[in-house]
């Protein structure tokens, strides 16, 4: 579990307690994308060294990419006298990625950066860790686009619900209606930067309707996936991105026909009445892995 090359998109990112062992092995059998380890709110403060030390043993125990898992470990923020100490744990446990919580400013990133290249050289890591980048502030949003360019090891940005919504001064509505500023402009940052973005989590555990009606519209805004805090809401994630077969067919379809213009050397070319070119297709490409991700009959 040292270098892992991801070989499907990021759409869930299942947050575990840190500090709960039976956890570390239970949430393989969810199959999530990402296992984000959390450090930060989950441990009590008395609770954060056992924790580090947990940490670092099950990940180098338990080989999560060979079940094709990513490993990110939230740490605690910039403020506060555990942000260090985490970043040393995350190296040593050969995590794949951090979680910053609270990025607001460049120095923020840069900070964070240094320390993991000083820990990555003294434990003679082979890899450099990723960076996934959480603004839960308005002055995060409104820096995010220099914040989530400061550095080329960051992947992806992630929206921070509850704490946007205090710094705010603002209420909860009941279609999060306030945090629609806060969205649309993450997703323009990480689309303008090739980058991942995660919505907030969802919080009732026991509305699956809620829950895939809230995934649905961020996703017609451009999220890439959603911070989950139970197994179940990965199912639900799923069943919204698995292709139909319809959709699946029509995309093999076009790929034959793109494939043909290719051998007849145009850039452009007739489908089904449309004239198609290559964002078209790419976009029906991406359906084609997705059902390979979910063993889809015709596109394996």
């Amino acid at each position: 579990m040292v270098k892992f090359d991801r070989v499907k998109p990021r759409k869930h990112m299942l947050f575990v307690p840190a500090d709960r062992p039976s956890l570390y092995r239970d949430s393989v059998f969810y199959k999530p994308d990402t296992i984000m380890f959390d450090l930060e709110d989950a441990v009590a403060y008395s609770e954060k060294d056992a924790a580090r030390m947990l940490l670092i043993e099950i990940l180098n125990d338990i080989d999560y990419n060979a079940s094709g898992i990513e490993t990110c470990v939230r740490i605690n923020g910039l403020d506060t006298e555990f942000f260090e100490k985490d970043i040393e744990a995350c190296i040593k446990a050969k995590a794949n990625m951090i979680r910053l919580p609270k990025a607001e400013t460049v120095d923020d990133v840069n900070q964070l950066v240094a320390l993991m290249e000083k820990y990555e050289k003294e434990n003679n890591l082979d890899y450099k860790l990723k960076i996934f980048i959480a603004f839960e502030s308005a002055l995060g949003i409104l820096n995010a686009f220099e914040v989530a360019k400061a550095s080329d090891r960051i992947v992806g940005i992630a929206l921070g619900g509850m704490d946007y919504l205090l710094d705010l001064k603002g209420s909860r509505l009941p279609n999060r209606e306030e945090l629609l500023y806060a969205r649309q402009h993450l997703v323009h940052v990480g689309r303008a930067l090739k980058l991942d973005v995660f919505d907030v989590v969802y919080g009732n555990t026991s509305d699956d309707q809620g829950f895939i009606n809230e995934f649905k519209f961020i996703k017609s805004l451009g999220f890439d996936g959603k911070s989950v805090i139970h197994p179940n809401q990965i199912r639900l994630i799923n069943e919204v991105y698995k292709p139909t077969q319809e959709q699946l067919e029509y995309a093999l379809e076009m790929k034959e026909a793109f494939e043909e213009s290719v051998k007849l050397g145009k850039g452009v070319f007739l489908f089904k009445g449309n004239m198609v070119d290559k964002p078209v297709v790419e976009k029906q490409l991406e359906i084609i892995e997705l059902a390979k991700e979910f063993d889809m009959e015709g596109a394996l």
